[in-house]
């Protein structure tokens, strides 16, 4: 069992300590009545009346919220209807997305990104491909956001040990992961820095701008760029890259190879700079073609508010008739 409005439960902490005084005033008055020898059996009924009253009154009031709290226990399986998109957000998890020019890291500036995106997103079917020197599906796509959130916070650049950024096997896995005829509702949104993409993109992108999807491209980090960590088991930086001639190597932003890949589609290019460029690209999805779609076996939670409802007002005529 869980509760769409757990917090609403608190109220009941308040409903207990006014039980507690009543049970402990109600023992405290009969104990006084026993030890005089006042205690007469009318006193009593009338006294226990009150206590019953008040106690199916605090009882109504318990069970109500219990029921705004909304219980839900139980699976229905039913078909629902949808109208969204499909999106796949491909994230580069190269060494050089450990960079710092953008705080605390590049990496870390695109999980906060994905977020940002996620609660401003509804009904569509989101997934997220991870790349380096390969690609795999690290989410699957799904209207469950809690768990894109969840796969996405699990992200690192230890995921792949092939060296290099093969963005050409990433966004051919996301155009074969698309369901079939589902035409411009298919989007990709691709972060990285731009670094080195090898040499398969162009066949990769001509095919997804064939199948009609159209890819966004976030660029993330600096022109200015900045040296790339090498990070230990331990989490710490025991250094920085360095290239053949013992130099540090400085990763840079490559906006314009970004934005040529989402100029080639009809998406757009956008600078990971502040809060502001998730909610632009937001909007500009936002603004795209949904499609009407039927979801068979749907799994929802059956909603039991009923039950601690009926149980209320059955407490108040109780409370009402004493």
């Amino acid at each position: 069992m869980n509760f769409q409005y757990p917090e609403l439960l608190y109220g009941l902490a308040v409903i207990l300590i006014f039980l507690v005084v009543l049970w402990i005033r109600h023992n405290t008055v009969a104990n006084f009545f026993k030890e005089t020898g006042l205690f007469r059996v009318r006193l009593a009924v009338a006294r226990d009346r009150r206590f019953f009253k008040w106690f199916f009154f605090l009882l109504a009031l318990a069970l109500l919220i219990v029921s705004l709290a909304s219980p839900r226990y139980g699976v229905a399986l039913e078909k629902g209807k949808r109208k969204g998109r499909d999106i796949f957000f491909v994230v580069d998890v190269s060494k050089s997305m450990n960079a710092g020019d953008l705080k605390p890291s590049r990496l870390a500036v695109t999980k906060q990104m994905v977020y940002d995106l996620l609660l401003q997103l509804k009904n569509d079917r989101v997934g997220i491909i991870v790349f380096a020197g390969d690609a795999f599906i690290q989410c699957p796509l799904t209207t469950d956001y809690e768990a894109v959130a969840m796969f996405m916070d699990g992200i690192d650049t230890d995921m792949t040990s092939a060296a290099g950024t093969d963005l050409g096997r990433a966004l051919g896995l996301a155009s074969q992961s698309f369901q079939e005829n589902s035409g411009g509702y298919r989007t990709v949104v691709v972060f990285s820095d731009g670094e080195d993409f090898g040499g398969n993109v162009d066949s990769a992108i001509r095919k997804l701008k064939e199948n009609g999807v159209l890819v966004f491209t976030v660029g993330v980090g600096s022109i200015a760029g900045a040296p790339v960590p090498e990070i230990g088991p331990d989490g710490e930086v025991g250094g920085y890259k360095q290239d053949a001639n013992g130099e540090t190597v400085i990763s840079r932003l490559n906006a314009k190879a970004l934005g040529e890949i989402a100029k080639k589609t009809g998406g757009g290019f956008f600078h990971a700079s502040d809060t502001r460029t998730a909610m632009g690209l937001a909007s500009k999805l936002e603004k795209l073609s949904r499609r009407k779609l039927e979801e068979k076996g749907i799994v929802r939670l059956r909603d039991r508010y009923q039950l601690p409802l009926a149980g209320s007002v059955l407490s108040l005529a109780a409370f009402l008739l004493l």
